[in-house]
C-alpha cells in the first residue's frame, strides 16, 4: 500500500513551529496492554488506565490501572489493579472498557465506557472490533484509596441510560497539575473533558464537556460546549445542559481518533493530540478492502490553542506515525514536560489489529510506549 498524505484542515500554529523527536520509541519492559489514558495524582504519581492485555506476568484482563513514578527514561511503572469490581455485560452491544482518568485531590475517577459491537448487525467480531462504534460512558467510578478499590461501578446487566452518550464515549479529561491543580483561573472551578465521536479511530469531531469539580458524579451538573467556532476563531464559549446540543471544538471528518488534551503551563497553551488510520474506518466497507487497507498507516496530529476550545494551530502532522508499528492514542503527561515547556515525553501504543505481517513479540509496540520530543517555537514577528 502506497503512503497516503493529505492536507490537514487547520492552519499552522503561529506559536509553536513544530515538534522534533529526540530519541527512539521505547516499550516499558513487561507491558502488553494498550490505550493508557492518564492523570496526575496528588501523590505526585501518574495513573494510567489501559485496556486489553497483560502486564508484568499478571493475568490478562480488559482493564488495568498502572502507576508511574519518576520521569522517563528513569521511571518505574507498576500495576495497581485490574478492576476486579468491573464486570462486562453479556452482550457485545456493550463491550466494556475503561477510559478517561482524573485525580481531583486524593479521589481518583475512572470512566467505564462501552463500544457498540452489536451482534444483531451480523458482522464478524473482527470486523466490528476494527470499527468499534461508540456506545457511551456507563459510569464514573471513583477510588479514595489510590486505586485499590472502586465505587460507583456500573451493573453489567443494567438497562439504565448511559451517563454520557456516543459523542463522549471515549472520555479523556484535560490534564493539569497534581490532583487537578494549576488550572488557569479563566476556566473557573470546573473539570474539563473531551472525546471524539462515531468510533475509536475514525471519528469526525472533537467535543468538549465540563462539570463542577465537586459535582462530577451529578449528571445534571454537566455542560457541553455549544459554540459555533469549531476551533477556528476566538470566541466566548457557550454552554448547554443538553448533550445533543454539543458542537465540535475541532472537525476533521474521518480522521479523529480518541483525542487527549494537556495544558502546557510554561507556554500557556493547550496541546490537543490524536491519531487516526490513514484510511477511515467506514461501516459497510467490504471485508476484503478492510483487510487490505486498514491498520497499515496511522496519522498523528498535534494542535495547540489558548483555551480548551481553541482556536487551534497545527503543531505537528505525521502521515505515517511510527511507520509499520501503526501507533495510536497519544498522551502528553504534564508532569513529564520540562520547566520551559519545550521538552517532554509522549505515551502511546501500537501494533493493534494487523492484517498483514505482524512484528515479532520483542519488537511489538503493543505495550506502554514512550518517546521523547522537543517543541520548536515559531520566530517572534
Amino acid at each position: 500500500m502506497n503512503q497516503i498524505e493529505r492536507t490537514v484542515p487547520y492552519p499552522r500554529s503561529r506559536i509553536i513551529a513544530g515538534l522534533e523527536w529526540q530519541g527512539s520509541a521505547r516499550r516499558y519492559p513487561g507491558t502488553g496492554s494498550d490505550m493508557h489514558w492518564h492523570t496526575w495524582g496528588d501523590d505526585d504519581a501518574l495513573y494510567f488506565v489501559d485496556d486489553d492485555g497483560k502486564n508484568f506476568g499478571l493475568p490478562w484482563n480488559f482493564a488495568h490501572l498502572l502507576r508511574a513514578t519518576g520521569t522517563p527514561p528513569d521511571f518505574r511503572l507498576e500495576e495497581i489493579s485490574s478492576f476486579p469490581e468491573l464486570k462486562r455485560p453479556s452482550t457485545l452491544k456493550k463491550r466494556r472498557y475503561v477510559c478517561g482518568a482524573v485525580a481531583i485531590g486524593s479521589r481518583l475517577y475512572v470512566a467505564a465506557y462501552d463500544y457498540d459491537d452489536d451482534e444483531a448487525r451480523g458482522e464478524p467480531f473482527w470486523y466490528s472490533d476494527a470499527i468499534s462504534r461508540h456506545g457511551g460512558v456507563a459510569a464514573l467510578m471513583y477510588s479514595d484509596d489510590y486505586g485499590k478499590t472502586f465505587h460507583n461501578v456500573p451493573d453489567p446487566e443494567t438497562d439504565d441510560a448511559y451517563f454520557l452518550g456516543p459523542r463522549f464515549a471515549a472520555l479523556a479529561f484535560v490534564g493539569f497539575g497534581p490532583g487537578y491543580t494549576r488550572v488557569p483561573s479563566f476556566l473557573g472551578d470546573f473539570v474539563y473533558a473531551i472525546s471524539n465521536d462515531e468510533n475509536w479511530e475514525s471519528g469526525n469531531n472533537v467535543f468538549l464537556a465540563r462539570a463542577p469539580r465537586d459535582r462530577l458524579l451529578d449528571r445534571l451538573a454537566w455542560e457541553f460546549y455549544a459554540g459555533d467556532a469549531c476551533g477556528r476563531r476566538h470566541e466566548e464559549p457557550r454552554w448547554s445542559s443538553k448533550e445533543e446540543e454539543a458542537m465540535p471544538i475541532l472537525s476533521d471528518p474521518g480522521h479523529v481518533g480518541h483525542p487527549t488534551m494537556t495544558y502546557n503551563p510554561a507556554l500557556e497553551r493547550f496541546l490537543l493530540a490524536f491519531g487516526s488510520d490513514a484510511v477511515p474506518h467506514v461501516p459497510g466497507t467490504p471485508p476484503e478492502v478492510v483487510k487490505a487497507t486498514w491498520h497499515r498507516q496511522r496519522e498523528l496530529c498535534i494542535y495547540e490553542g489558548p483555551t480548551p476550545w481553541g482556536p487551534w494551530g497545527l503543531v505537528h502532522y505525521d502521515p505515517a506515525w511510527e511507520g509499520k508499528h501503526v501507533a495510536y492514542l497519544p498522551q502528553i503527561p504534564q508532569k513529564w514536560l520540562s520547566h520551559d515547556g519545550l521538552e517532554g515525553w509522549i505515551v502511546f501504543s501500537g501494533d493493534y489489529g494487523h492484517y498483514g505481517e505482524k512484528p515479532r513479540e520483542e519488537e511489538s509496540y503493543y505495550g506502554f510506549m514512550t518517546k521523547p520530543f522537543r517543541l520548536v517555537l515559531a520566530p517572534k514577528p
